[in-house]
């Protein structure tokens, strides 16, 4: 196999003291970006035959060498994601010349040029001399245009699977002291937030609703500006504030690490406001620690969830695929993601919310999201509206305390009764709301209340014209927690 043409313009290696030994386990290679190209040029090229071997020299000295900010100024395990995102901007942006006239690069091209990169970093990681930091991203993508857009809308329909779920949990539901990262994980699990929102909130964010003991919610009011620590009010859209109801484990888990810092506030005589420490601080709780009000960046977190997603046995090639279908969503305007560990999450999150029952405008709220029902609003979403939803996600396996299987009841959204039936409703005494409608258009209703049941002077009847949309529902929570169960049963023979 021949050495690649690489210009004499690069430099190949540094021999400097901070270039030479281990850091974070990692081998730190004097080598450069273009050192290592040519050091493992052989494996790196496997496969490429001469003709293949000159486009691609001509690719890396003519395109790709000439983005890579401080080419000459980088070892190989200095570079990140960032940089690799900023070469291949630079590339799409610059285009080529054909015939004295600018050209754009085409998507297909420009996925070439990612691959290409991934190449010398992923065998640089093989090799020790560098963080396998482009694992699970857009980079490792190696396909035709058509045959990719197949192959990520496949995958982008997938949450995780209840295996990966509990792994997850296991992981970031461990210790109430963990480091911050981990704990905005399990909020962007369990509450659906987006990574800046995890961020983002304080202990002072999370409540006890009044007359709803031990209905804890978290109003998500405030987020991290992208790559900083820095605090901005609400969050992408004027929709993201909300609050949400938070898990009885995950509830009493955050309870628990708030009284951590409390004890800890107290101990050291630390002049901090309980209420305005971030619930995930930078870093782990431990009895020497005196920063706690340091807030997390967003991209830390996203580098510690590659890291448990891989872990978890989560494939690099649906993260991939997802960061693909994500960035062309975003620029479709359907979307406002930019993080796949958010994005991932949140649909996670929305997929148990469909399955435990709640409704489209629900969901649309919690994950804050425009609600596109015109007649409701976000305002209507009081303390008693979100006990009614806690009381539905109650049943989420995992997040929630386990649950009898005889204490199981049904949550539908909607009951269907054809032909004369009687309903019972065992109450405690507080108020219910029943919207009661027609089947076929046309037909009327006749509804009776037994007197000796039920004071009919406590009844309020409102009537409403409005078209109702019918949509069946099937009762699927108890086959739901069964399959969790069911995991867990096997797990342990």
């Amino acid at each position: 196999m021949k050495r690649p043409l690489i210009s004499d313009e690069w430099v190949r290696e540094f021999h400097c003291p901070e270039s030479t030994g281990f850091r974070d386990g990692i081998m730190l290679s004097p080598l450069t970006f273009c050192g290592t190209l040519e050091e493992l040029y052989k494996t790196i090229a496997r496969g490429w035959n001469d003709d293949t071997r000159e486009k691609y020299d001509r690719d890396f000295n003519n395109v790709i060498l000439p983005h890579l900010d401080h080419h000459n100024e980088k070892i190989i395990s200095a570079y990140t994601k960032e940089d690799c995102e900023k070469a291949i901007d630079g590339i799409r942006t610059d285009g080529y010349l054909s015939r004295g006239q600018k050209k754009e690069y085409s998507e297909t091209q420009m996925n070439h040029f990612k691959y290409l990169i991934y190449c010398v970093f992923s065998n640089a990681v093989y090799a020790g001399y560098c963080q396998d930091f482009l694992w699970g991203t857009k980079f490792e993508i190696n396909m035709e245009r058509e045959e990719l857009a197949v192959r990520s809308k496949t995958q982008i329909k997938r949450s995780l699977s209840i295996a990966q779920e509990k792994s997850l949990f296991a992981e970031i539901m461990d210790d109430p002291r963990e480091d911050g990262k981990r704990i905005a994980l399990l909020l962007m699990f369990s509450l659906g937030l987006r990574d800046g929102e995890a961020c983002g909130l304080d202990f002072g964010d999370i409540y006890e609703l009044p007359y709803y003991k031990g209905c804890y919610v978290a109003i998500i009011k405030q987020s991290t500006i992208p790559k900083t620590s820095v605090l901005q009010s609400s969050g992408k859209t004027w929709n993201s504030g909300r609050r949400i109801p938070i898990p009885e484990k995950v509830a009493e888990f955050l309870l628990e690490r708030k009284n951590i810092v409390v004890d800890l506030i107290e101990k050291k005589n630390l002049n901090l406001d309980i209420s305005r420490i971030p619930v995930a601080g930078d870093g782990y709780i431990d009895e020497d620690m005196t920063e706690l009000a340091i807030r997390l960046r967003a991209d830390k977190v996203a580098e510690e969830a590659r890291n448990i997603f891989r872990q978890v046995g989560i494939e690099s090639e649906v993260l991939a695929s997802l960061e693909v279908e994500m960035e062309e969503e975003v620029a479709r305007l359907e979307i406002s993601e930019k993080s796949v560990t958010a994005y991932l999450l949140r649909r996670n999150f929305a997929t148990h919310l469909k399955i435990l029952g709640l409704d489209y405008p629900d969901i649309q709220y919690l994950l804050g999201h425009c609600i596109e029902d015109p007649y409701i609003n976000r305002p209507d979403y009081t303390d008693s509206k979100l006990y009614a939803l806690s009381e539905k996600m109650k049943y989420r396996p995992l997040v929630n305390e386990n649950i009898k299987k005889e204490d199981v009841v049904p949550c539908f959204s909607e009951w269907i009764f054809p032909g004369k039936k009687k309903l019972i409703i065992e109450n405690n005494g507080e108020a219910i709301r029943a919207k009661i409608y027609a089947l076929e258009k046309n037909e009327t209703l006749k509804i009776r209340v037994d007197p000796d049941d039920l004071d009919t002077k406590q009844i309020q009847c409102f009537e409403d014209y409005q078209p109702y949309e019918v949509q069946r529902t099937l009762n699927v929570i108890q086959k739901y927690r069964e399959n969790y169960e069911k995991k867990e049963i096997r797990k342990r023979r």
